[in-house]
Protein backbone atom coordinates (compact mmCIF):
# COMPACT_ATOMS: atom_id res chain seq x y z
CA UNK A 1 0.00 0.00 0.00
CA UNK A 2 1.70 3.50 -0.97
CA UNK A 3 1.60 5.71 1.82
CA UNK A 4 2.14 9.79 2.43
CA UNK A 5 4.04 10.25 5.48
CA UNK A 6 0.98 11.44 6.68
CA UNK A 7 -1.62 8.80 6.57
CA UNK A 8 -0.46 6.67 9.59
CA UNK A 9 -0.58 10.07 12.28
CA UNK A 10 -3.84 10.87 10.77
CA UNK A 11 -5.20 7.36 10.83
CA UNK A 12 -4.08 7.09 14.72
CA UNK A 13 -5.27 10.85 15.16
CA UNK A 14 -9.00 9.99 13.74
CA UNK A 15 -9.17 6.70 15.57
CA UNK A 16 -7.94 9.18 18.71
CA UNK A 17 -10.38 11.67 18.04
CA UNK A 18 -12.86 9.02 17.58
CA UNK A 19 -12.63 7.22 20.60
CA UNK A 20 -12.77 10.33 22.56
CA UNK A 21 -16.14 10.68 21.15
CA UNK A 22 -17.49 7.43 22.72
CA UNK A 23 -15.95 8.05 25.70
CA UNK A 24 -17.70 11.07 25.95
CA UNK A 25 -21.09 9.24 25.39
CA UNK A 26 -20.29 6.56 27.83
CA UNK A 27 -19.19 9.62 30.52
CA UNK A 28 -22.81 11.45 29.69
CA UNK A 29 -24.45 8.43 30.02
CA UNK A 30 -23.33 7.66 33.39
CA UNK A 31 -23.93 11.00 34.55
CA UNK A 32 -27.00 11.86 33.12
CA UNK A 33 -29.01 9.76 30.20
CA UNK A 34 -28.98 6.40 31.83
CA UNK A 35 -31.24 8.03 34.82
CA UNK A 36 -33.73 9.31 31.70
CA UNK A 37 -37.66 8.03 32.56
CA UNK A 38 -37.94 5.64 30.10
CA UNK A 39 -41.34 7.04 29.77
CA UNK A 40 -39.82 10.47 28.30
CA UNK A 41 -40.48 11.03 24.61
CA UNK A 42 -37.28 9.28 22.68
CA UNK A 43 -35.92 8.20 25.49
CA UNK A 44 -34.52 5.08 24.21
CA UNK A 45 -32.23 7.15 21.91
CA UNK A 46 -29.92 8.22 24.39
CA UNK A 47 -30.58 5.22 27.01
CA UNK A 48 -29.68 3.07 24.30
CA UNK A 49 -27.95 5.31 22.36
CA UNK A 50 -25.07 6.32 24.36
CA UNK A 51 -23.43 3.08 25.34
CA UNK A 52 -23.79 1.79 21.78
CA UNK A 53 -22.49 4.76 20.43
CA UNK A 54 -19.51 4.29 22.89
CA UNK A 55 -18.78 0.67 21.96
CA UNK A 56 -18.89 1.37 18.50
CA UNK A 57 -16.61 3.78 19.28
CA UNK A 58 -14.25 1.43 20.52
CA UNK A 59 -14.51 -1.01 17.43
CA UNK A 60 -14.15 1.94 14.67
CA UNK A 61 -11.19 3.57 16.82
CA UNK A 62 -9.55 -0.27 17.05
CA UNK A 63 -10.08 -0.55 13.05
CA UNK A 64 -8.22 2.59 11.78
CA UNK A 65 -5.00 1.73 13.65
CA UNK A 66 -5.24 -1.96 12.59
CA UNK A 67 -5.37 0.10 9.02
CA UNK A 68 -2.58 2.16 9.64
CA UNK A 69 -0.29 -0.56 11.32
CA UNK A 70 -0.96 -4.37 10.77
CA UNK A 71 -3.70 -4.72 7.70
CA UNK A 72 -3.75 -2.13 5.22
CA UNK A 73 -6.25 -3.56 3.19
CA UNK A 74 -8.56 -2.45 6.12
CA UNK A 75 -7.89 1.06 5.39
CA UNK A 76 -10.91 1.72 2.90
CA UNK A 77 -13.82 0.02 4.83
CA UNK A 78 -12.51 1.29 7.98
CA UNK A 79 -12.05 4.95 6.83
CA UNK A 80 -15.49 4.63 5.28
CA UNK A 81 -17.53 3.09 8.02
CA UNK A 82 -15.85 5.11 10.44
CA UNK A 83 -16.67 8.64 8.42
CA UNK A 84 -20.55 7.37 7.89
CA UNK A 85 -20.80 6.63 11.81
CA UNK A 86 -19.05 10.06 12.75
CA UNK A 87 -21.70 11.68 10.38
CA UNK A 88 -24.72 10.26 11.50
CA UNK A 89 -23.86 10.61 15.31
CA UNK A 90 -23.12 13.96 14.66
CA UNK A 91 -26.17 14.19 12.59
CA UNK A 92 -28.55 12.77 15.73
CA UNK A 93 -26.41 15.74 17.70
CA UNK A 94 -27.56 18.30 15.64
CA UNK A 95 -31.07 17.26 14.91
CA UNK A 96 -31.45 16.58 18.62
CA UNK A 97 -30.57 20.81 19.30
CA UNK A 98 -32.43 21.76 16.50
CA UNK A 99 -35.63 19.87 16.19
CA UNK A 100 -36.54 16.28 17.34
CA UNK A 101 -34.71 12.82 16.26
CA UNK A 102 -36.73 10.03 16.69
CA UNK A 103 -38.71 11.70 19.63
CA UNK A 104 -35.80 12.72 21.42
CA UNK A 105 -35.42 16.44 21.49
CA UNK A 106 -32.39 18.36 23.78
CA UNK A 107 -32.48 22.51 22.58
CA UNK A 108 -29.33 23.57 24.92
CA UNK A 109 -25.77 23.06 23.94
CA UNK A 110 -24.67 20.83 27.28
CA UNK A 111 -20.55 21.06 27.50
CA UNK A 112 -21.06 17.48 26.95
CA UNK A 113 -23.02 18.61 23.64
CA UNK A 114 -19.83 20.98 22.95
CA UNK A 115 -17.31 17.54 23.24
CA UNK A 116 -19.01 15.30 20.90
CA UNK A 117 -19.40 17.63 18.38
CA UNK A 118 -16.03 18.66 18.69
CA UNK A 119 -14.77 15.67 18.59
CA UNK A 120 -16.82 14.24 15.60
CA UNK A 121 -15.65 17.09 13.42
CA UNK A 122 -12.08 16.47 14.01
CA UNK A 123 -12.35 12.63 13.40
CA UNK A 124 -14.15 13.63 10.36
CA UNK A 125 -11.92 16.24 9.26
CA UNK A 126 -8.57 13.16 9.90
CA UNK A 127 -10.43 10.98 7.91
CA UNK A 128 -11.01 13.52 5.01
CA UNK A 129 -7.12 14.32 5.00
CA UNK A 130 -6.53 10.75 4.68
CA UNK A 131 -8.85 10.19 1.56
CA UNK A 132 -6.76 13.08 0.21
CA UNK A 133 -3.36 12.61 1.20
CA UNK A 134 -4.10 8.87 -0.66
CA UNK A 135 -5.24 9.89 -3.83
CA UNK A 136 -2.58 12.90 -3.98
CA UNK A 137 0.23 10.11 -3.60
CA UNK A 138 1.69 9.09 -6.47
CA UNK A 139 1.30 5.22 -8.13
CA UNK A 140 4.08 3.11 -7.52
CA UNK A 141 4.67 1.16 -10.29
CA UNK A 142 6.61 -1.99 -11.33
CA UNK A 143 10.40 -0.93 -12.65
CA UNK A 144 10.73 -2.86 -15.58
CA UNK A 145 13.49 -5.28 -16.04
CA UNK A 146 15.57 -4.75 -19.18
CA UNK A 147 15.76 -7.46 -20.84
CA UNK A 148 19.40 -8.86 -22.22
Amino acid sequence: MTRTPLTRPMLVAAAAFTAAGGYVHLREWLDTYRDVPSSAAGSWLVRIGFPVNAGVSVVAAVALVLAATRLPKLLWPAVAATFAFQAASLAFLIGSRTGTVLGWTEPIWTPGAEQSRALELAAMAALVLVVVLRRLAPVQRPTPVAAG
